[in-house]
């Protein structure tokens, strides 16, 4: 049996979100589909696609991080808002492991983001193999936390229909 404590990581969240609803969601399709052009066009040598700049690179970083932190305080109002009760309401439903893994992924995608994006700036001035791969890798991650980020606002959303039907069934 799982502690409470296990139960809020990102593998158990997974897990109760679904694995196939994870991997087969648009977001993660999309990242997966934009990588998959950007390595074929690094592989055939076509430039196609933008290569990455340090101004970029740079403009990344600033957005993921602030995203991140918009999404961390969209968290924190959301349980702001809630009761025990309410949390219990929505694990009976079903409701909040989809609402919880929905911020894990957005905020550990724009970590990630951040964390090759600053890999890029300090090693890619001395690697230039290495800076292109990491380029690789940026654009399709941060896209998917851009689009995460519009599914989050889909679950606050949610979150508030929630929240009404539960003040429904509780003043009734």
């Amino acid at each position: 049996m799982k502690s409470n404590t296990q139960k809020t990581t990102f593998w158990y969240q997974l897990k109760e979100y679904g694995y196939k609803n994870f991997f087969l969601s648009f977001d993660f399709v999309i990242s997966i589909v934009i990588l998959l052009f950007l390595i074929i066009d690094k592989i055939l040598g076509t430039g196609i696609f933008l290569t990455g700049t340090n101004e970029l690179t740079i403009g990344i970083i600033a957005t993921a991080s602030t995203l991140f932190a918009i999404t961390l305080a969209s968290l924190a109002i959301i349980f702001s808002f809630s009761s025990s009760s309410f949390v219990s309401f929505l694990k009976e439903k079903g409701k909040l492991s989809s609402i919880l893994f929905l911020f894990w992924s957005g905020n550990i995608s724009y970590l990630i983001t951040i964390v090759i994006s600053f890999m890029y700036l300090i090693l890619g001035s001395h690697f230039s193999l290495l800076k292109d791969s990491l380029y690789i890798l940026i654009i399709p991650i941060f896209l998917y936390s851009l689009i995460n980020t519009f599914y989050l606002l889909a679950t606050v959303i949610r979150f508030g229909h929630f929240l009404d039907l539960y003040d429904s069934k509780t003043n009734d």
